[in-house]
């Protein structure tokens, strides 16, 4: 059984290279199926315009040598908030999809990864930051978050109606799997989930939620996610800027998610998700009573250390579910580094060139977190897939 994948650095080039057709490195195949999202009413109406988030590949990696008739389960994977790249999870897909034999699919959140457009070049957004940064008081700016943080300035709004956009996307990518219509996947295949930091408040609200019943067999790893609100600080270089938390951590706490910003149609169809993320974040009765029963199908992974969400109070909001404490680096580069991340961003100074340096690897596996690593894909794999063959 080959071992983890600390440093896939010609997978990570054949991403970053584009294109359709599978292509592989002798260990891991990456192909790119096409999505088109039908939950584009739910935006804004300038978000609607868009194309580039209705209709997109997404990633998938999988074993060179899979079954042609495809595997019976499958993992997939939401990343975290303001993502724009899936390199640093490379390595995670390359190590489940290997040590499981199954297909990992990186599926991509409402304006994240391939679903944004020209909007989001790296000019444009450091133009964004240059004026943020004048803002009184704001902090943290850079060319990495400018332009999430002036979206969710304008209307925080955004990141519910994203949300559940994407929520209905995955739904609908289940759905698509589970008819046999999904390449690399067997009809009827069972669906996993991690989600990392913003994408665990995703895949746990698809299990809270459980439409139609699709997900009561379904289990989930929540990595550096689940704390609620006040355990929440969205701030960084990596995220948004400190203007754009505090607003978007005002609109959130008062709970009036929706108001008037769905017609009635749209309101019965997203009163349950809805519902379910405002109980999360405010760890409402709901909550604790759901938990009881969904408990022992989550698990949750936190490192103590996180400065962004909150190990000890995700362990407190999803109680009973059982928890995986890894020592890990920062929030943002969990396995590349755990020096903090300056609070500016100055081309001069030497943090931002060292912080620049570890963007550039953040393919890569750090020397330092690599028994953590292995710790992680062993427990994770061993909690989801608890039948399948899983070397220790």
């Amino acid at each position: 059984m080959p071992g983890n994948v600390y440093e896939p650095d010609t997978l990570n080039r054949l991403y970053r290279t584009g294109g359709i057709a599978p292509l592989d490195d002798g260990r891991c195949r990456l192909r790119r199926p096409r999505f088109e999202s039908r939950w584009s009413g739910l935006l804004l109406p300038d978000d609607r315009e868009i194309v580039e988030n209705l209709g997109f590949n997404y990633l998938m990696v999988e074993p060179v040598d899979l079954p042609t008739e495809g595997a019976d389960d499958v993992l997939v994977i939401f990343h975290g908030l303001n993502e724009g790249s899936y390199g640093r999870m490379l390595p995670w897909a390359c190590s489940f999809a290997l040590r499981l034999r199954i297909p990992v699919i990186l599926f991509p959140l409402s304006f994240h990864v391939g679903r944004r457009s020209g909007l989001w070049r790296t000019p444009e957004q450091t133009r964004i930051a240059a004026q943020r940064a004048a803002m009184a008081g704001n902090g943290r700016t850079s060319p990495f978050n400018g332009r999430i943080s002036e979206r969710l300035g304008q209307a925080p709004e955004r990141y519910m109606l994203g949300g559940l956009q994407s929520y209905f996307d995955a739904v609908d990518l289940a759905d698509r799997i589970d008819a046999g219509g999904h390449e690399g996947c067997r009809a009827g295949a069972g669906v996993r989930f991690l989600g990392y930091s913003v994408g665990g408040y995703l895949a746990l609200t698809l299990l809270l939620a459980d439409p139609g019943g699709r997900f009561s067999d379904s289990r989930a790893a929540l990595f550096a996610s689940g704390a609620p609100l006040d355990g929440i600080r969205p701030g960084s270089l990596f995220i948004m800027d400190d203007a754009a938390a505090k607003h978007l951590s005002a609109y959130l706490g008062e709970q009036s998610f929706l108001r008037g910003k769905v017609d009635d149609r749209q309101q019965q169809l997203v009163e349950t998700p809805a519902r379910w993320l405002a109980e999360v974040l405010v760890h409402g009765d709901g909550l604790a009573e759901r938990m009881e029963a969904i408990g022992d199908r989550l698990l949750v992974v936190l490192n103590p250390a996180d400065r962004v969400i909150s190990a000890e109070r995700a362990a407190w909001n999803l109680r009973p579910a059982p928890v995986l404490r890894l020592d890990l680096g920062v929030h943002e580069f969990p396995f590349t580094t755990g020096d903090p991340l300056p609070g500016v961003y100055d081309r001069r100074a030497p943090e931002t060139r060292t912080l620049i340096r570890t963007v550039r690897n953040a393919h890569r596996i750090g020397p330092d977190y690599r028994a953590a690593f292995d710790r992680f894909i062993q427990e994770v794999s061993a909690f989801l897939f608890p039948d399948r063959p899983n070397p220790a």
